[in-house]
């Protein structure tokens, strides 16, 4: 170890020391001030949910061997979910969560210069404000995922409402309608009742799919992962593509090797699959649509290509947003390909998509496989 090197850990050591010693009165001058200047109406016990943790993970960190400017990070990481969810709670704006650091960062230096640790070149000083700014740089992060969750968490919860409202009206129209239908026996019903019996199920599926994209968006949709072949979660998506595209006049090219397996939510997976086939059938009026996988070491992509118009670069900027559509006539919701996105993420893998040139598109999955678990 060099002379710079032992002088720095012998250094974060002293600072470990000190905190360690300090840390219930660290803690009660930072929560005393916190009280006075931020939240004078917030339980003192909801204040200091996880600080206790971070001052005890920041003296383990500057106690170890890692001595890079990521110890306050490291130690702050594993704790700021929590606070997050907390200041969320109580109401914290970012200021307010940044300003509480910045108490923080005070409190450490009186203490500091107390011990009279203080170095003259001002190191020690130095440490003591990274410390802090790797800190709140990981708990803004760390808030607004949070703040954001329980937007989309209530967001839900009022299209759920709105949506279960919609469904008593949608399933008496529905029973009328084939009720009305069964009364002209073998005859033909009007062509005025076939329409409406369409436009009833066009709009129990948007509200299948709203439903399904806000439950995927709030988090409300748990993935249950099992190793399993790629070709069984495929087949269903698959049968219901060659249908479609039967009817179109294209062909459904499928290559998907029969020893792929993967980790997945079988559902999830199926759900995703079917949004990307469904879209590629649906956009292309000529020519063909190929699905293919490729092992690697890590998991499966699938490849789902088509032949397309294309889409502008802008659009795929926004394209896996929910209700965007894009610039094309065809009729549909926007929900197919946020659905197959958060489906995805729901269980560790990822969507991706390009369109190159004046046609076609390609979309492909990444699934996560069994070895790349272990």
């Amino acid at each position: 170890m060099s002379a710079t090197q032992d002088r720095d850990a012998t250094e974060r050591a002293s600072l470990a020391a000190v905190i360690d010693k300090n840390r219930g009165e660290i803690e009660r001058r930072w929560l005393t001030t916190v009280l006075e200047r931020i939240a004078g109406n917030a339980s003192p016990t909801d204040l200091r949910d996880a600080m206790p943790d971070y001052l005890r993970g920041l003296v383990e960190a500057l106690r170890g061997p890692d001595g890079s400017e990521s110890t306050g990070e490291a130690a702050w990481v594993d704790v700021a979910r929590e606070h997050a969810v907390t200041r969320v709670r109580l109401g914290f704006d970012i200021d307010e969560l940044v300003n509480e650091f910045i108490i923080l960062r005070r409190v450490l230096f009186q203490i500091a210069e107390e011990e009279h640790l203080m170095v003259a070149d001002g190191r020690q000083a130095a440490r003591l404000a990274d410390l802090i700014e790797r800190a709140i740089s990981v708990s803004v992060k760390s808030y607004v995922e949070s703040r954001d969750y329980e937007a989309r968490q209530r967001e839900a919860e009022h299209i759920g409402f709105v949506t279960h409202e919609l469904r008593n009206p949608l399933s008496t129209a529905v029973l009328a309608a084939t009720q009305l239908g069964r009364s002209f026996g073998d005859s033909p019903p009007p062509r005025q009742l076939l329409v409406l019996e369409k436009a009833l199920g066009r709009m129990s599926a948007l509200i299948d799919r709203v439903l399904e994209s806000e439950r995927l968006d709030a988090g409300k949709v748990e993935a249950h992962a099992i190793d399993v072949s790629l070709a069984e979660v495929a087949e269903q998506p698959l049968l219901v593509a060659e249908d479609a595209a039967r009817k179109k006049g294209l062909s459904l090219e499928v290559r998907i090797p029969q020893d792929a397996r993967v980790h997945v939510d079988p559902q999830l997976t199926s759900s995703a699959l079917f949004n990307l086939l469904e879209n590629a059938v649906k956009y292309t009026d000529e020519g063909r649509v190929v699905v293919e996988a490729d092992l690697g070491p890590d998991g499966v992509v699938v490849h789902v290509r088509d032949n397309c118009p294309g889409i502008p670069e802008e659009e795929l900027k926004t394209i896996f947003d929910p209700f965007e559509r894009g610039g094309s006539d065809k009729p549909g919701t926007g929900l197919g390909l946020a659905i197959a996105r958060r489906a995805l993420e729901a269980e560790g893998g990822t969507l991706g998509g390009e369109s190159k040139g004046e046609r076609g598109c390609h979309f492909w999955m990444t699934l996560p496989s069994p070895q790349s678990t272990h």
